[in-house]
């Protein structure tokens, strides 16, 4: 991941990467912070901070695929970043036996640390058959498909 990230930092500008910066931290901050906390930023503040127009921070974030990747792994990693916390929640809910886990377990399945997992165990018969033996059986599937399909055209 992090390969990919320098990867296309290489294709961005200097202000493409301060707006895609801005923009992948802005919605983990407070919408309505306290005295001396910061705020969510509005896009004019963004584009003002990276020195560009508003309209091409638009034109970035819906229409340049490096802007929108770049800016989607910045924010995968502020995301992850919360997993010190969400572990500390989620222990402190089991040991309380308390409420829904259902929103620690979307963000353990997002992080990779949580993976629906199922197990099909197959018996392969034919190994052990002969090819005459697999031969004879394949015969007595045909004919009683055959017999089935006689007996439906009777009916």
């Amino acid at each position: 991941m992090r390969e990919q990230t320098k990867k296309l930092e290489q294709r961005l500008t200097a202000e493409q990467i301060k707006a895609a910066q801005l923009i992948a931290v802005n919605n983990f901050l407070p919408k309505n912070p306290s005295e001396g906390e910061q705020g969510r930023l509005t896009y004019e503040q963004i584009a003002e901070q990276s020195g560009i127009s508003v309209r091409q921070l638009h034109r970035w974030r819906n229409y340049n695929d490096d802007f929108i990747n770049y800016t989607n792994a910045l924010a995968s990693n502020a995301f992850q970043s919360y997993l010190p916390d969400i572990l500390e929640k989620h222990l402190d809910m089991t040991l309380k036996g308390q409420g829904s886990m259902k929103g620690i377990e979307l963000f353990y399945k997002f992080a990779g640390l949580l993976i629906d997992k199922s197990e099909v165990k197959t018996e392969d018969t034919s190994a052990n058959q002969s090819i005459d033996e697999r031969l004879a059986r394949l015969k007595e599937r045909t004919k009683s498909l055959k017999v089935a399909e006689e007996t439906k055209e009777d009916a």
